[in-house]
């Protein structure tokens, strides 16, 4: 194994680049990995941080399911990507988008069905 000088990454011997910073590897490289005293340096690289981002896919799957608690949930899940640099963001986004469509299409259902049998519940 061989490590990235430029990020620290663990790599394959047969490898050329790095594939989490994208820089050429050197044939000169050290075999041991760089020593961090604190983990500052990964905290905005996304492949390193270990969150996630639960809301805004349960968000996606809930705006099926029940449109207003997905709708509720994807809004969760864009807050919290804004904290996570955009992690989630597109899945919190279509949940949004998903949930309205949903309940407007619902409404237009719910709609219809009273104009055409609303008198026959009365």
């Amino acid at each position: 194994m061989k490590y990235c000088k430029n990020c620290g990454a663990q790599l394959a011997d047969d490898d050329d680049y790095c594939y989490f910073c994208g820089k050429p590897l050197e044939e000169e490289e050290k075999k041991e990995p760089p020593v961090f005293q604190d983990h500052s340096y990964y905290e905005d690289k996304t492949l390193y941080n270990m969150e996630t981002n639960v809301p805004a896919t349960l968000g996606l799957v809930f705006s099926f399911i029940s449109p207003i608690v997905g709708l509720i949930i994807s809004i969760i899940g864009l807050n919290r990507s804004r904290h996570l640099n955009g992690l989630g963001r597109g899945k919190a986004i279509a949940g949004i988008i998903i949930s309205i469509v949903s309940m407007i299409l619902s409404m237009a259902i719910y709609m219809i069905y009273i104009g055409m049998y609303g008198e026959e519940l009365i």
